[in-house]
């Protein structure tokens, strides 16, 4: 090839790359719609899930604003227990039996929230028909796999 062909095919190659990376960053930084919070994804993934009801969909709404107003505070009491453990690795030397008294404070202030998560999902439950309560199931334990870092692999997942 001569010169001036391969120095055509070279800018031609670099208008490429330019092109191609004017629309990546266009892509990637362009304007989007309204971003939904991680609540309405999450409300909307379920209802596609489970094939939810308008009237569903509404209840499970309610339940998760019903959960959420009764875990806040006992969030923040969890909180503020980690928070003091935290605060131990500050200091230079702490016994164990420090750390065994705030790690079961963390406990006893864990134990009302999972009761609290327990009776949301027996109220999800109950809003359910027959058909979407194996699905439920399914999505349940892959919550708790994935939540407790056990392998959730693609092969499970919908």
């Amino acid at each position: 090839m001569s010169k001036t062909i391969t120095y055509k095919v070279l800018v031609l190659l670099v208008l490429a790359l330019l092109i191609t990376n004017l629309g990546m960053l266009y892509y990637f930084t362009g304007k989007k719609d309204e971003p939904k919070n991680s609540g309405d994804r999450q409300v909307e993934w379920l209802k596609k899930e489970l094939k939810l009801s308008d009237a569903q969909t509404q209840t499970y709404v309610n339940l998760r604003h019903k959960r959420d107003s009764l875990l806040m505070p006992l969030n923040a009491t969890l909180r503020q227990s980690k928070l003091k453990m935290i605060a131990l690795l500050r200091q230079p030397s702490v016994p164990d039996s420090i750390v065994r008294s705030i790690a079961a404070e963390i406990t006893d202030h864990q134990l009302p929230i999972e009761e609290q998560y327990y009776q949301h999902f027996r109220r999800v439950q109950a809003m359910c028909n027959a058909e979407q309560l194996p699905i439920l199931d399914s999505i349940m334990v892959r919550m708790v796999t994935r939540n407790t870092g056990g392998k959730d692999s693609s092969a499970n997942r919908r």
